[in-house]
C-alpha cells in the first residue's frame, strides 16, 4: 500500500519519538506537522521549528514535567462581566 500523495510529497524529519514535517506559512513564519496534519510548533526560522519539535516530540514521549499537547481551556467567560 502506497503512502497518501500529500504525505510523500514533503521532507519528513524522522526521530526516536516521532515523525514531522516543516512547512512555510504566509508571513514567512514556520509551522511543523505530526504524520496525522496536527500542528505543533510555529517559530521565525525552519532550524528553531526542527529543533523545537523534537524537544516537544521527547517532552509529550517521555511524559516529562507531565507535558501535553494542549491544556483544555473553556472558551466562555463564566459570571457577569
Amino acid at each position: 500500500m502506497s503512502e497518501h500523495p500529500e504525505i510523500a510529497e514533503h521532507e519528513w524529519y524522522t526521530t526516536p519519538y516521532g515523525e514531522f514535517r516543516v512547512e512555510q506559512k504566509r508571513f514567512g513564519t514556520w509551522t511543523s506537522y505530526s504524520k496525522d496534519g496536527t500542528a505543533l510548533i510555529t517559530g521565525l526560522t525552519k532550524e528553531v521549528v526542527v529543533n523545537g519539535t523534537g524537544f516537544h516530540l521527547e517532552g509529550v514521549a517521555t511524559n516529562w514535567a507531565n507535558a501535553r499537547t494542549s491544556k483544555p481551556f473553556d472558551g466562555v467567560v463564566g459570571g457577569k462581566l
